[in-house]
């Protein structure tokens, strides 16, 4: 095991409320993500934030995936919501959408991308494994405090069930 995954903050399992989120969202494959993703949040963080009214938990912001039923990696595309969490859908910009995330149980890890080597994913779906739980399929998040850009330091929120 390299000294950069052993600086990992171990996971752990919270329970988060529902929670409301506005922001702007991209369509994409797997193989695009790096171009794609990054640009949806440069723009999202520097030209749009400013337009959500209603926002709380100032500064986090989210970075979330949806995936479509029976997603396959190789084939289809999924969705990446550049978001923040707002107390009410009230004065909704028109270029953004709104997405409500049901109360869940999350397994979750702290993630630096200047300090850890290894994609945290598959690590934190390795865990989840090997702890007894079952991933719940479809969505999961980052949480940014702030986001600063593409190597911002991130928690990794993936539900999971029992």
């Amino acid at each position: 095991m390299s000294e950069q995954i052993q600086t990992a903050v171990q996971p752990k399992v919270v329970k988060k409320a529902n929670f409301k989120v506005v922001g702007t969202y991209c369509q994409t494959m797997m193989d695009e993500r790096y171009v794609k993703i990054p640009r949806l949040m440069e723009d999202f963080h520097t030209s749009k934030l400013h337009k959500v009214k209603n926002r709380i938990n100032t500064p986090c912001s989210i970075g979330m995936f949806v995936d479509p039923p029976h997603w396959n990696e190789e084939t289809d595309k999924f969705y990446w919501l550049a978001a923040v969490e707002v107390d009410s859908y009230e004065k909704v910009p028109p270029d953004m959408i709104t997405k409500t995330i049901p109360t869940h149980r999350y397994a979750v890890m702290d993630y630096d991308p200047d300090l850890h080597d290894f994609n945290p994913y598959p690590y934190l779906y390795d865990w989840i494994i090997e702890q007894g739980y079952r991933p719940v399929e479809g969505f999961g998040f980052e949480e940014y405090q702030p986001y600063t850009g593409k190597n911002t330091k991130y928690t990794l929120y993936l539900p999971i069930k029992s």
